[in-house]
């Protein structure tokens, strides 16, 4: 988690999944430089469980913004490339994807459809369950 007073922002970019040893202080030094990002004062960490991520926490909150505003962010690397970068700021932790809280679009069967009409009873049967329930005796 950031640390208060810190505004982070999230550095995405395109040397894939397994990122240079040398890239988190290429992006600190590339961070916080005024000239080169529109940074300043900075700490890059990875983003815990994804090695090709990573938080830059400024400080004060106009210099992440400096930085948002810039349209285009490169990082050299001797013998590696040019990286183009994309900043982003991260999701809030309140609006983080929590699949538990869906409400996920119940679709009806078929038997419910006919147990609604009078005197019609369906029930759909398919492996398992079919095996278990044939396997029932049967009372009325």
């Amino acid at each position: 988690m950031a640390a208060p007073g810190y505004f982070p922002l999230l550095v995405e970019g395109s040397w894939g999944p397994d990122p240079p040893k040398s890239l988190i202080t290429k992006l600190q030094l590339y961070f916080q430089s005024q000239k080169r990002s529109g940074g300043g004062e900075c700490e890059v960490r990875q983003e815990p469980g994804s090695p090709a991520r990573f938080l830059v926490l400024f400080h004060p909150l106009d210099v992440r913004q400096n930085v948002l505003e810039r349209e285009n962010h490169e990082l050299a690397l001797p013998g590696k490339g040019t990286f183009k970068l994309t900043v982003k700021l991260p999701p809030a932790p309140n609006e983080v994807h929590d699949a538990s809280k869906e409400k996920i679009p119940a679709k009806e069967s078929k038997a419910k459809e006919h147990a609604r009409e009078p005197g019609k009873v369906s029930i759909e049967m398919t492996g398992l369950h079919e095996a278990c329930i044939t396997s029932l005796p049967i009372t009325y």
